[in-house]
């Protein structure tokens, strides 16, 4: 905190507002406008009131993302931008199939997703070594710059509804808004820092999430069953837990006594390239 003594007073010793207190505020009220217009067109097409260049994708994240999948993905053009609020870790492999189509077909492709999944998601550096962190307040993906697919409101059963804009009114409001979040964001891997985990160590910590045996991890990957439990007890001791209950419990940000300061220690130290100390280790 020392360092940050000099930057707090102004010359008579008191204390400015921040420079950015502004435009943060701005930001949180575009976000909170976007959500408006969306909502709004939501109950209109949920009322059978026309919507034009507005109709609900999908509802709940299984379909989500099978819609993505199919109907997106394949007539992307140039650049797939997403804002995400949090993003938890998943050991499903649809929407990791699909981004890696989109790289593989040289799109362009960006995240945002906020200091929550950081603190949440340990392997999100090493899975999303490319994703910002900055204030996300909208959750949307922004395709080719001409397509918005944005959060609406949950449906009855609580699962949340993805819907599909062309409309221009939309568009330009969530590509304005993703712009200025991008320019607040910062990459997740500090400039020069390796992700923490290998790509075999990420597949082998979303078998152990679902409960796959060692056995069938290592015929999977083509390894021993050795390899495969030194890999384990790496991702254990990682992330601070003590066995792979809790390691699994970690991986799905739990709150395991124990087990998910150690893993926020270790996963904000791994990004900032840095050794985890005690006020990593103590921070809320």
């Amino acid at each position: 905190m020392t360092t940050r003594q000099n930057e707090d007073t102004d010359a008579t010793g008191a204390t400015p507002a921040p420079e950015s207190s502004t435009s943060a505020v701005d930001l949180i009220a575009a976000a909170v406008e976007v959500t408006t217009v969306v909502n709004d067109l939501s109950v209109q097409w949920l009322s059978a009131r026309p919507t034009p260049g507005f109709r609900l994708l999908g509802t709940g994240t299984a379909e989500i993302e099978r819609h993505l999948a199919a109907a997106i993905e394949p007539v992307t053009r140039r650049s797939v931008w997403s804002m995400q609020p949090h993003l938890p870790f998943d050991p499903g492999e649809l929407m990791r199939t699909t981004d890696d189509r989109s790289r593989g077909r040289g799109l362009d492709m960006r995240g945002i997703t906020t200091e929550r999944t950081v603190l949440t998601n340990p392997l999100i550096s090493s899975e999303h070594p490319d994703i910002h962190i900055g204030p996300a307040h909208f959750q949307c993906i922004v395709v080719d710059e001409v397509t918005a697919v944005v959060a609406g409101p949950n449906d009855d059963r609580g699962f949340q509804t993805a819907w599909l804009a062309t409309r221009p009114d939309v568009v330009a409001r969530v590509v304005a808004l993703w712009h200025r979040t991008w320019e607040r964001s910062r990459p997740v891997l500090a400039a020069g820092a390796k992700p923490p985990f290998t790509p075999r160590q990420c597949v082998v910590a979303r078998r152990l999430v679902v409960g796959t045996k060692d056995a069938a991890i290592a015929r999977e990957l083509g390894i021993s069953r050795r390899t495969v439990a030194t890999d384990i007890a790496d991702l254990v001791r990682r992330l601070g837990a003590s066995n792979r209950a809790a390691a699994v419990l970690a991986l799905r940000g739990g709150t395991y006594a124990g087990t998910h300061r150690a893993s926020h220690a270790t996963a904000r130290a791994d990004q900032l390239g840095e050794a985890p100390g005690l006020d990593s280790a103590t921070a809320p």
